[in-house]
């Protein structure tokens, strides 16, 4: 909905146009203006009020009223799903919230991914010592239990992160692999002939391997280029030029302004930049032709081992270290998903932890990102959007009207549960001990209460000390009805309703009740479950709130009404071993999310008023994963609706509606026709003017009306076609004209 703006003043209307009506001044209470519709008729995606037109009304008063009726039908909507991403060139899966972004379960990503996973990585051949040798790039997410996890404040135990999901990421959960897929001996490399290979996208030339350490080898690790004699380069902001080539491999390099010379196949330093002399083309008679290939950079050539700091990275504080192995034997690489590689291979893998809010994990939209982005593991979206939430509330009613059902309960102490969809709640009458009414159906309701009394089993079938009563408000006539009981003191966790919302529904959010103990004073324990046999089957998301009782009745959320306690509310999740595990999250002053998604909000301030908010996702909540290299493209789509149809009843003759202010009103045709643009906008057929009609917000008691009447059926019609094609929508104003000089059906103005 969008943002209500306040009124402050209407300025007193032209006396010229006499079809406005009286000129208004002084302040109006009204919330809304022209700019807000459909609100408030439509709020949450819901239609909330009435159309009407006069039993004698005009045919073009009615096509008005279709014509809104109509648009406001395209309006009720809610967003059903999420994003769904696909991506060309790499890899994405769905993890549910809480689970490893990849392991050997069928709905996750693979713990190896290779070039038929992301394009971009490497299966090819390359040549050393003048033989061929295949290779292959391998991405190993997961390997021997180091995972990246999706992660939910709950799910982690981090109250910091509050709603957001992010990406947990453990010490070597991500690892790059240079790997030889026959048998080769990389100790046999010299400066010389060196073996040559691409990683991560760059040059690396290896011109030795220690003897010692298999893991210990040097390399050429700075920017490789081909330099004529004269020309010049930059890196680390310097100039570097080769001035001169020699008869004898020899090079003079400039920095600067820095002149050094370097011996053929030798290393130096000049002005703070390392600089490798490879190779020298040598042309004695023209120097111009002369050329050197150059390695640059901070640091040219390096040594390095296992755990050592990647090149560029932080020495003392990297977020990728080398992960090398068994080079100085004759091998091939033998891969593995569950232990370090055999063979020689070459490698890097992460060196940061992720593991709470300080440590800023990638969030949605954010990925983790190899050295020179050769591929990144990205939480690209949910599953769910965010405007696909219902707000459902759980509160202590000190005093429910439930007369309509039992005419002893008008200041009933009770449980209500409450939310705008208008069925979003169902109560399963097969699970109810007592159903009230001879139908088997299950009840459809966006209200409903429980209800406890002193008394024995079966003593009041309104609910007793032992027996919950479960009632509800029928939506076809706003009346409070009971369906029923529960049983609270037999077997734990007796189940009694659902949630239904979008494709939340059936089994997956269910209402279970059961008692703390033997006493009338005892606590009653409310959970909401939720369940899917594949991506949520361990029952490890629940929310149990606890109500306490005295003399049998419900009497607040927790011990203590009006006050917040750790225990009123707890969530029961799996600990890092599996099993269940529960946290008291009473006294949380931030909002949670949980493994299905819910998001429980701020329970301090609302436990301080015996209430617990929940906002539930039309589906379970989990996280688009992507893997991509650097050819990957990935797109996203969504936004799918669910229609929340208006019901029939919806559209009325005026002279049928028994209390306008009852409800919000759309008035369609003037005074002439339609009684209520009389009654509740105080309006006589003197106040319209030939070719023009008005459309106006008016206050209707607690709700809000809005006129649209002309002089003529054809100034109606236009006035209700300008309001349903949104031409008044820039308006923040409460009244606009529409004029009709023409008199055709379409052709009309606004001012």
């Amino acid at each position: 909905m969008k943002t209500k703006r306040v009124l402050r003043k209407i300025a007193a209307l032209s006396t010229g146009a006499a079809m406005l009506g009286a000129t208004m001044t002084g302040a109006l209470a009204l919330s809304y203006t022209l700019a807000d519709y459909p609100a408030p008729f439509v709020s949450d995606g819901i239609f909330s009020g009435a159309i009407a037109v006069g039993q004698n009304a005009a045919a073009s008063d009615t096509i008005g009223q279709s014509i809104m009726l109509a648009d406001l039908q395209t309006k009720a909507v809610s967003p059903a799903g999420g994003t769904t991403v696909t991506v060309s060139g790499g890899v994405t899966e769905d993890i549910p919230l809480g689970g490893n972004i990849s392991d050997d379960q069928s709905y996750t990503l693979d713990v190896e991914l290779a070039d038929d996973d992301v394009e971009s990585l490497i299966d090819a051949t390359i040549t050393f010592q003048s033989s061929d040798y295949d290779v292959e790039e391998v991405l190993e997410v997961n390997q021997a239990g180091n995972a990246v996890t999706v992660q939910t404040s709950l799910t982690s135990s981090e109250d910091d992160y509050q709603t957001d999901v992010v990406l947990e990421v453990a010490r070597d959960a991500v690892k790059y692999y240079y790997t030889f897929s026959e048998t080769i001996q990389p100790n046999l490399t010299t400066s010389a002939n060196p073996l040559e290979v691409k990683f991560l996208g760059k040059n690396l030339k290896i011109t030795g391997i220690d003897t010692t350490d298999d893991s210990k080898f040097t390399a050429y690790v700075g920017a490789e280029y081909f330099l004529n004699s004269g020309d010049s380069v930059v890196s680390e902001g310097k100039a570097v030029k080769l001035s001169r080539v020699g008869s004898g491999g020899a090079i003079v390099v400039d920095v600067d302004g820095v002149t050094e010379t370097i011996a053929a196949s030798s290393t130096e330093t000049v002005n703070a930049i390392e600089i490798t002399n490879d190779e020298t083309f040598y042309d004695s008679n023209n120097q111009a032709a002369s050329a050197a290939t150059l390695i640059v950079g901070k640091d040219a050539q390096e040594t390095y081992k296992d755990g050592d700091a990647y090149v560029g990275e932080d020495e003392d504080n990297p977020d990728w270290v080398w992960n090398t192995g068994n080079l100085n034997a004759k091998a091939a690489t033998t891969l593995s998903t569950t232990a370090e590689f055999t063979g020689p291979f070459l490698g890097i893998e992460n060196d940061f932890i992720y593991n709470d809010d300080s440590d800023n994990p990638p969030k949605v939209g954010e990925c983790i990102d190899l050295p020179n982005n050769y591929v990144s593991v990205c939480l690209d979206s949910l599953t769910v959007s965010d405007d696909n939430y219902a707000t459902y509330t759980f509160e202590f009613d000190n005093s429910a009207d439930l007369s309509d059902a039992d005419g002893g309960l008008s200041a009933a102490k009770a449980i209500s549960i409450h939310t705008s969809q208008s069925e979003g709640i169902v109560i399963d009458r097969s699970d109810l001990g007592f159903v009230n009414g001879s139908t088997t159906s299950d009840i459809k309701t966006d209200k409903m209460w429980l209800f406890l009394q002193a008394g024995e089993s079966e003593a009041s079938q309104s609910g007793n000390s032992n027996q919950t009563g479960i009632f509800y408000k029928d939506i076809n006539d706003n009346k409070v009805k009971l369906a029923g009981y529960v049983n609270n003191s037999g077997p734990a966790n007796a189940a009694f309703a659902h949630i239904n919302y979008d494709n939340t529904k059936d089994t997956d959010i269910r209402f279970y009740i059961d008692d703390d103990g033997a006493s009338t004073s005892s606590d009653i324990n409310l959970t909401l479950v939720p369940f899917h046999s594949t991506d949520l089957p361990d029952y490890n998301d629940n929310i149990t709130m606890t109500w306490g009782r005295s003399s049998s009745a419900f009497n607040s959320l927790g011990s203590t009404a009006s006050s917040e306690e750790a225990d009123e509310l707890r969530w029961t999740g799996s600990d890092s071993g599996g099993a269940l595990a529960t946290q008291t999250i009473g006294t949380k002053d931030e909002d949670h999310r949980t493994r299905y998604g819910i998001i429980i909000r701020d329970p301090k301030s609302h436990g301080s008023s015996d209430e617990v908010v929940l906002d539930i996702p039309g589906d379970q909540v989990q996280g688009n994963a992507i893997v991509k290299g650097t050819t990957s493209t990935s797109t996203s789509s969504g936004g799918s609706v669910v229609v929340n149809p208006i019901p029939s009843s919806a559209a009325v003759l005026s002279e049928e509606i028994s209390s306008a202010s009852a409800q919000n009103l759309i008035v369609v045709g003037g005074p002439a026709v339609n009684p209520l643009a009389a009654s509740v906008f105080s309006l006589s057929s003197a106040d319209f003017t030939p070719n023009e009609a008005m459309v106006r917000l008016a206050d209707n008691g607690a709700n809000v009306a809005l006129l649209v009447a002309g002089y003529s059926a054809v100034d109606t019609r236009n006035a209700a076609e300008a309001v349903s094609a949104g031409k008044l929508g820039g308006l923040n104003k409460v009244e606009a004209k529409v004029t009709s000089p023409s008199q055709i059906v379409g052709t009309y103005s606004i001012e």
